[in-house]
C-alpha cells in the first residue's frame, strides 16, 4: 500500500467555494493517482506528493503519534455506531 497526496488545491468546487485560488489541476490529481494504480514497477509502503515519491509530515512517522490516532478513531467509530 501507497499513500498519496495528489495535487494542492485542485480545481474543484470545494477549492474555489472557499475563495482559494487553484494551483493544480483535477488532471495532475488523476495523473498522480492512475500512476499508483497501473504503474507495475513501483514499491510499496511509500509516500508520494504527486508524481513524485516524498516524506510525509515527521509526525507520520511517530509510532505513539500513530497509535493515538488509531486509538481516536476506534473511539469516534464506537461513538458513531453506538
Amino acid at each position: 500500500m501507497n499513500s498519496l497526496h495528489p495535487a494542492t488545491f485542485m480545481a474543484t468546487t470545494m477549492v474555489t467555494d472557499s475563495g482559494v485560488g487553484p494551483i493544480s489541476t483535477v488532471a495532475e490529481g488523476a495523473d498522480a493517482t492512475m500512476r499508483l494504480i497501473t504503474a507495475p514497477d513501483l514499491p510499496t509502503g511509500r509516500y508520494f506528493n504527486g508524481l513524485r515519491e516524498s516524506r510525509a509530515n515527521s509526525q507520520a512517522y511517530d509510532a505513539d503519534a500513530r497509535a493515538r490516532l488509531r486509538s481516536l478513531s476506534d473511539e469516534l467509530i464506537a461513538t458513531a455506531s453506538g
